[in-house]
């Protein structure tokens, strides 16, 4: 029987939560749910949860059992054809007998692109591409545009006052946000593969920037932008510093000395480049959590595609730090234009979500 389109939208979306759950702990593979479909209902689901571990088609497959054979397979990701950790999904839907397949879009990947949608069909599976695009668009954002650029999906996060604050005057910040505001971020955290601080930061805060109150398996790697040598070696953690040659060869020895990784630029920080080295780790997404000035360079560089904002219940008054260090506006039409995603609301606090 032939779902009609609005099935395909209702099986589609429901791959894409199942998906999800695999959000922090597949990368640096997508997160690709599977739902296996017949007459009308489910017979099997599956999510990729890990790198080596089954991906969603080989868990759907073997939750449907001989109900796969002339089923609708719905997946969230084109279906590989190559051999990596695993052995190819294309290979398992053939063999399954699978009647047909359901996916958005090609895999942008191109080890993957265009020919797992090949093999299905030189197998005689018919493929339908373009189901619930945008759905998925939106949770795959941070995969899909890794994959086509080489370079990490940035998400700038910052707290501020409800007068644009991020301390006040004697520098303090702890706290702005309440406790619940504050779990949310963790929840970031986790979604990312890195977060990214200053010097200036590192120095004053002393930040552990890991994930706290989750069950979370993998801690994101701490990334130090330092140009000069100025923070001591942090805690024992994974750690990657990005310096200059202006850092002294004694603070370097120090920090290879705590197993702290050192990336050696030029003359200056470039942001550009450190985007490329974490693209090619395997980061996915990037978290830049400050402080000002980072927030800052990153905003004129236009290298964040994402803006999250927790405004805090309180005012710090004008000789609190600013939010970023950004040139004035001599009119309306020279502001800088950013998109509302969303509003949430923790306790006393708000998050403020923009598309940059």
């Amino acid at each position: 029987m032939q779902e009609t389109k609005e099935q395909q939208q209702f099986f589609m979306r429901l791959a894409i939560a199942l998906g999800e759950k695999g959000r922090t702990t597949a990368p640096p593979n997508p997160w690709v749910g599977c739902l296996i479909v017949r007459d009308g209902e489910s017979v099997g689901e599956g999510y990729h949860k890990a790198p080596g571990e089954p991906h969603a088609e080989l868990v759907a497959l073997e939750q449907a059992g001989i109900l796969a054979r002339g089923a609708t397979a719905y997946i969230t990701l084109e279906p590989c054809a190559h051999f990596g950790r695993t052995a190819p999904c294309v290979s398992a839907l053939i063999q399954a007998g699978i009647g047909r397949v359901m996916i958005p879009f090609l895999d942008p990947d191109p080890q993957v692109s265009g020919k797992g949608v090949h093999a299905l069909e030189e197998a005689g599976i018919s493929v339908v591409v373009g189901v619930a695009v945008e759905d998925a668009k939106r949770s795959l954002e941070p995969y899909l545009y890794h994959r086509k650029t080489g370079r990490p999906f940035c998400v700038l996060k910052t707290a501020m006052s409800l007068d644009g604050r991020t301390a006040a005057a004697d520098g303090s910040s702890q706290w702005i946000t309440g406790e619940e505001a504050r779990a949310d971020v963790h929840h970031l955290r986790a979604e990312s593969q890195a977060i990214l601080i200053g010097s200036k930061t590192a120095q004053i805060d002393r930040p552990k920037l890991n994930v706290r109150g989750l069950d979370h398996p993998h801690q994101p790697l701490r990334v130090i932008l330092d140009s000069e040598g100025k923070v001591s070696p942090p805690q024992p953690e994974p750690t990657v510093i990005f310096t200059t040659q202006k850092c002294s060869s004694k603070r370097i020895e120090e920090w290879k000395k705590a197993h702290i990784e050192v990336e050696m630029l030029s003359q200056e920080i470039n942001l550009e480049e450190v985007l490329d080295s974490l693209g090619r780790r395997g980061i996915i997404q990037l978290l830049v959590e400050g402080g000002p000035t980072v927030h800052g360079a990153f905003l004129k560089k236009k290298l964040c595609q994402r803006l999250v904002v927790y405004v805090g219940g309180c005012l710090l008054g004008p000789a609190g730090k600013s939010l970023f260090p950004w040139p004035s506006s001599s009119s309306i039409e020279e502001a800088y234009p950013i998109t509302l995603e969303s509003i949430s609301r923790f306790g006393n606090d708000a998050r403020l979500s923009y598309r940059l």
